[in-house]
């Protein structure tokens, strides 16, 4: 049974979620137990003693607003999902409390038929949290080193489910923050979807230690080797890999203060060359990285961008669902707004042009985009979270070039233009799907 918290010091907004909440669950057979907290500091007391599924969470309320209340919740409770409820001109106050562990915003006045399909994907993801199917394995399965080390985790890669388990497990509870670890989780992820829809049961295998971490992906030999090296190209944060038969393997070095990885060349082993042993992969060499923050852009056009790039994250939620053609019309909307300050400046220009172009054919391929909805659900929840990490390295926490997050954004936009064209070329689409891989 689902146990959600309404915390909103209106008593008419708790008594209209509540009656919406209960409206889902009756029309999808839900059991559910709703909670209410008139502010953030009951709201917080309430949390400690009971592990909330759900939190919807004023931002403006006495004695504790719904920013401090939700810092203070993933303090202790890092698997909750909090969803801010906050005005529609409230852009600041909805960046700080996403920025303090809310995953999603609502804006008032509430939409009934926007709240009911947002609560869907929710449940939807809970369901897939709890259906985690991963087994510690005592054997050695990486293929880069003979280390055995005795923790080790199994992930069965049947369907999206599973597939979504490895991913939050890793990207929602990591604690060092590692971008090489990101990059690893994105790459079997991308890797695991290509394995679903041909068909292939595979298998991640994580040992780990405190200085290392191996990720190895089994029946590798059945997806083609230029698919392999696009999604490699795609996330160079990977380099340290070797692919053996039928694994691959990646290995991270856990970071150190102060201390950045330099990647060695890719090394994909095509079937045809499978049969030669596989040469002994560079290890990582530590060196000293200056990360530099850059202040090209005006604060006004950084606030807009931010609040744009926030909006577009939450319709990219509804992608894979249930998602209307008003939907659409807004994530074209929005990038053509992001299009537009980026462009502005130099230094974002080119990002902006492939912003301007992906917003262009999803708002004149709606329909294409309304049908493929499930296959481009993952590569939009990326693309999101790939904008919003160019902002903050970008302009808040440092990266090592004005263009880190280039190539990456405008290769995620190429390849879901290319997904929503494909079909024009004729025939089956499978033309065009051979297109998007070829080199």
């Amino acid at each position: 049974m689902k146990k959600i918290l309404i915390v909103d010091d209106n008593q008419n907004n708790r008594i209209l979620l509540r009656a919406l909440i209960e409206e889902y669950c009756e029309d999808n057979s839900e059991a559910v137990i709703v909670h209410e907290a008139i502010n953030g500091a009951e709201a917080s007391l309430m949390a400690e003693d009971i592990h909330y599924n759900i939190i919807f969470m004023d931002i403006m309320m006495p004695e504790m607003d719904g920013i401090e209340a939700t810092g203070k919740i993933r303090t202790f409770d890092s698997k909750v999902i909090i969803v801010a409820i906050s005005a529609v001109d409230d852009g600041e106050r909805q960046r700080q409390i996403l920025s303090n562990g809310a995953e999603d915003y609502i804006s008032k006045p509430i939409n009934a038929e926007i709240f009911l399909s947002r609560l869907g994907n929710y449940f939807s993801l809970i369901q897939s949290r709890e259906n985690i199917k991963h087994r510690f394995n005592p054997s050695a399965a990486n293929v880069i080193s003979t280390d055995i080390f005795s923790r080790k985790l199994l992930f069965y890669i049947q369907n999206e489910d599973d597939l979504a388990e490895f991913w939050e497990y890793y990207l929602l509870t990591q604690e060092d923050g590692s971008e090489s670890l990101s990059g690893g989780v994105r790459t079997l992820y991308a890797l695991g979807t290509v394995s679903i829809k041909l068909g292939i049961k595979c298998q991640i295998i994580v040992e780990e230690s405190d200085l290392q971490l191996y990720m190895t992906m089994t029946e590798i030999d059945q997806i083609d080797s230029k698919i392999i090296k696009l999604i490699f190209i795609k996330n160079l944060d990977v380099s340290d890999y070797k692919i053996h038969q039928n694994k691959l393997s990646i290995r991270i070095s856990r970071p150190q203060k102060n201390k950045a990885m330099v990647a060695v060349p890719l090394q994909i082993i095509t079937p045809a060359t499978q049969t030669t042993p596989s040469p002994t992969v560079t290890p990582y060499v530590a060196v000293q990285e200056v990360l530099q923050v850059y202040d090209y852009m005006e604060p006004d056009d950084l606030n807009d961008l931010e609040e744009y790039i926030g909006k577009l994250n939450s319709l990219m939620m509804v992608v894979g669902s249930d998602i209307e053609h008003h939907e659409i019309d807004e994530i074209s909307n929005n990038l053509q707004h992001i299009s537009r300050i980026s462009s502005g400046y130099t230094d974002s220009y080119k990002i902006g042009q492939a912003l301007s172009k992906m917003g262009i054919s999803i708002g004149s391929h709606s329909e294409s985009f309304m049908a493929k909805s499930n296959d481009l659900a993952p590569m939009c929840a990326a693309f999101g979270r790939d904008l919003s990490s160019w902002i903050r390295l970008i302009f808040i926490e440092g990266a090592s070039s004005v263009h880190y997050m280039d190539d990456t954004i405008i290769a995620n936009a190429q390849m879901i233009e290319s997904i929503l064209t494909m079909d024009e070329s004729g025939g089956d689409g499978s033309e065009g799907l051979d297109d998007i891989f070829d080199f």
